[in-house]
């Protein structure tokens, strides 16, 4: 009689908390996955200011407005972090850069 109970009370339980996620739309929001870039350096080239970033074995030089791949967009370019916005669900990110804050 036991497992029948505990069975019926999980049953209840997984059905309590797809109710709670219906009912709170933020619970269930998307979220951007997890920045896969890694800050490498900065450059001043002809007068203008590039930061590098890995990605991966990818290397990219980025100034703000650029677009990597169908997913981000650089929006801000800062002494202490980059700002992104992971395209799909129009969510801004940010990559603290190392030693500069």
């Amino acid at each position: 009689m036991k497992p029948l109970l505990l069975a019926l009370a999980l049953m209840f339980c997984e059905d309590a908390r797809a109710q709670a996620a219906l009912a709170d739309p933020a619970a269930s929001k998307s979220a951007a996955p997890e920045l896969p870039f890694r800050y490498v350096g900065r450059l001043l080239q002809n007068g203008k200011r590039e930061v590098l970033i890995m990605r991966g074995e990818q290397l990219f030089i980025i100034v703000s407005g650029d677009r990597i791949g169908d997913e981000y967009r650089v929006e801000h370019i800062g002494d202490s972090s980059i700002s992104f916005i992971y395209l799909p669900l129009k969510l801004k990110q940010q990559l603290l850069l190392p030693g500069l804050n």
